[in-house]
């Protein structure tokens, strides 16, 4: 058998500063997976958020785009590799 690790991606859109942002995505992305925590996913759980670095539509700056807002969930028994979704491997844990 292999545990299963669950890593949580956060995204926003272009509103905000690219600093702010990259602190939402964080907290968005560590909020859900503080959450599925609690609800009894027991393996270890890892979260990054990317801000708009990496938009699922692209926009200009301050624009309001809800699917830009958006978290990205992995279950896998390695660290996903880096992609282009995923392009950096700063992982924390909870």
């Amino acid at each position: 058998l292999v545990q299963v690790n669950l890593y949580v991606v956060g995204y926003t859109d272009t509103q905000g500063s690219p600093s702010s942002n990259r602190t939402l995505s964080e907290s968005r992305a560590r909020s859900i997976a503080r959450e599925l925590q609690r609800r009894g996913f027991s393996g270890d759980v890892f979260y990054q958020g990317f801000g708009e670095d990496i938009l699922a539509v692209p926009t200009p700056d301050e624009i309001d785009e809800e699917r830009n807002r958006r978290a990205v969930y992995i279950l896998a028994a390695e660290m996903p590799p880096p992609s282009p979704g995923i392009p950096e491997q700063n992982w924390k844990q909870l």
